[in-house]
């Protein structure tokens, strides 16, 4: 097989028209280690309709990553992919099939040229309002999911109607990217959304910590609102189930190509964010924090860290026992509560730093050793 690489231009593509972050990626020293991985996963991939490389170096460069990054966490779990037609993205086959078309939030058509460079789109910055930014990612999210839903083919048939997953469960696959702190949202409004149920923690007369649920039955983005609880909508009922992640991003990439040994000797990588608290009784995240790479081989990070299934439990198809079981599981119990199933590090939000230089390391290690002293202050 001839090889190939994403960064080679697509056939009559000039430079000039690919994306912004596209050639900041291409040409960054920092993301060295990121771009062998991506191409070694891409030298497995099936190209079906042969526009990916195109796409990913144009307008779908994120939308792209996360297909990348889906089919490598597939991969990674053993399944049996079927890519031999272009929709839906991928087929599992095996015991317990499952179809996955994978959709991404955007930001609005026009706003592509002023966007902000790739450096700045993954530090995950903290929206100003957050408030507003939840309502915002909700009704993106939303939008998203639905156009998948809507979609109709030359022959008026939806995904779930393809002749070659007719009877197959039918799963949707999402990550925000309408703005640039779009990664920050977690699963907690999509499960508001999908559900129609806002979980939220109180304390007994004990102090012990007490999960309570209350129905949600709308949205409100400023004059507009949608109905919530997506999953019990009629629409909804080919969908059996929702992924989620906030981490199918070039940082990924670049931190397990680091692990791998990709990277240049002055190219450091460092991660901080917030992450799951597996006391029973916490109501909050714990803060994390570690340069990439001061750890053994056992604490490697997989692709599949960072990916969540919501199950849809009035889908008339749902997902068989075991048929996404290398992803966080998420699954409403009769009281209205979420269970989920933590089966990686489920790191709920980061920032990947990298550091250049000949004193890429003690600076690196530095500023992960503030950041928790920091985070240690204000709990």
């Amino acid at each position: 097989m001839m090889n190939r690489s994403l960064f080679d231009l697509a056939r009559k593509l000039k430079l000039e028209k690919a994306s912004r972050e596209f050639c900041d990626f291409r040409e960054a020293h920092g993301y060295t280690a990121a771009r062998r991985v991506m191409d070694e996963t891409f030298a497995d991939f099936p190209d079906v309709d042969h526009s990916f490389v195109r796409e990913f170096q144009t307008a779908g460069f994120s939308a792209r990553i996360l297909e990348l990054t889906l089919f490598a966490a597939l991969r990674e779990q053993g399944k049996e992919l079927d890519r031999t037609s272009p929709a839906p993205d991928f087929v599992v086959r095996g015991d317990a099939p499952v179809a996955i078309e994978a959709t991404t939030t955007n930001p609005p058509q026009g706003e592509t040229a002023e966007a902000p460079d790739l450096a700045a789109a993954v530090r995950r910055l903290i929206p100003d309002d957050l408030e507003a930014a939840e309502a915002e990612f909700v009704f993106q999210i939303g939008k998203a999911l639905r156009r998948k839903l809507e979609h109709r083919d030359a022959q008026g048939r939806a995904y779930w109607e393809q002749p070659h997953v007719e009877g197959v469960p039918f799963v949707l696959a999402v990550q925000s990217f309408h703005n640039p702190s779009a990664l920050f949202h977690t699963t907690s409004p999509l499960a508001t959304y999908l559900y129609g149920i806002r979980n939220f923690p109180t304390r007994d007369r004990h102090g012990s910590l007490v999960v309570k649920s209350q129905v949600v039955t709308e949205h409100r983005r400023k004059d507009k609102t949608i109905p919530s609880g997506l999953f019990a909508q009629p629409e909804a009922e080919h969908l059996a189930a929702v992924i989620f992640t906030n981490s199918a991003t070039v940082s990924k990439f670049s931190r397990m190509g680091t692990e791998r040994g990709y990277g240049p000797e002055d190219v450091v990588v460092a991660r901080c964010g917030a992450m799951y608290d597996p006391d029973p009784n916490a109501a909050l995240p714990v803060p994390f924090g570690y340069v990439v790479g001061d750890y053994g081989p056992e604490e490697h990070e997989t692709f599949s860290e960072g990916f969540h299934v919501l199950h849809n439990p009035w889908a008339r198809t749902p997902l068989a026992a075991g048929a996404l079981d290398g992803f966080t599981d998420h699954r409403l119990l009769p009281d209205g509560r979420l269970l989920a199933t933590i089966r990686h590090p489920d790191y709920f939000v980061s920032r990947t730093m990298i550091f250049q230089g000949e004193k890429a390391l003690p600076l690196a290690r530095l500023r992960v050793q503030q950041y928790l002293a920091g985070e240690a202050g204000r709990r």
